[in-house]
């Protein structure tokens, strides 16, 4: 008799083990913008995923024509998150838990940038380029200077070899090292 209750109690434990069922939705603003959850990606919103633990958490929102947004959120615990309540709701309730947070990012258009603006900033930037400490990276030109008597490694050649890619000629009235090729005109 008591092997036929045992079986009974093994076969209903299964059905009386709580269960908590954490996620969350984001949705954005732009329809499609993939979304970043603590530096993964989620996919294009809007997106839902599961978590585990209350705390803070950072999502991330990037879609073309838009400024990149990176925004904390605070998943406050709820009244079935505290000891000893967690223990029951996980284990012994017989019902189901369901936790859903939404979670909305705002995304903003991107500014274009005048050509003032671009300007400075490259004016910053290569200011803070000149700025920068001398590399350590040993330059062919820094080598070590040769021994007295030793002769002088001979110029490099300037006339193509079988193996040297051959490059076209640099427009018209252009300095040399521009790399900038002639444009073909309209109608050839």
């Amino acid at each position: 008799m008591v092997r036929k209750f045992g079986w009974l109690a093994a076969a209903l434990t299964p059905l009386l083990a709580g269960c908590v069922d954490r996620r969350f939705v984001v949705e954005t603003n732009v329809p499609g913008a993939q979304v970043f959850w603590e530096g993964k990606p989620l996919g294009p919103s809007p997106v839902d995923s599961k978590w585990e633990y209350a705390g803070n958490y950072n999502f991330t929102a990037l879609a073309p024509g838009y400024e990149p947004l990176t925004q904390k959120v605070r998943f406050a615990p709820k009244w079935y998150m505290y000891p000893p309540l967690d223990l029951i709701t996980e284990t012994l309730y017989p019902g189901r838990i369901e936790d859903v947070r939404r979670v909305t990012l705002t995304l903003t258009p991107s500014r274009q940038l005048t050509d003032a603006e671009l300007l400075a900033n490259g004016d910053r930037l290569r200011a803070e380029g000149k700025a920068l400490p001398p590399s350590r990276i040993p330059n062919k030109r820094d080598a070590a200077p040769r021994p007295a008597g030793a002769p002088a490694a001979p110029p490099p050649s300037t006339t193509p070899g079988p193996s040297d890619p051959v490059t076209p000629p640099l427009a018209p009235g252009l300095p040399p090292g521009t790399g900038i090729l002639p444009q073909p005109r309209s109608g050839q």
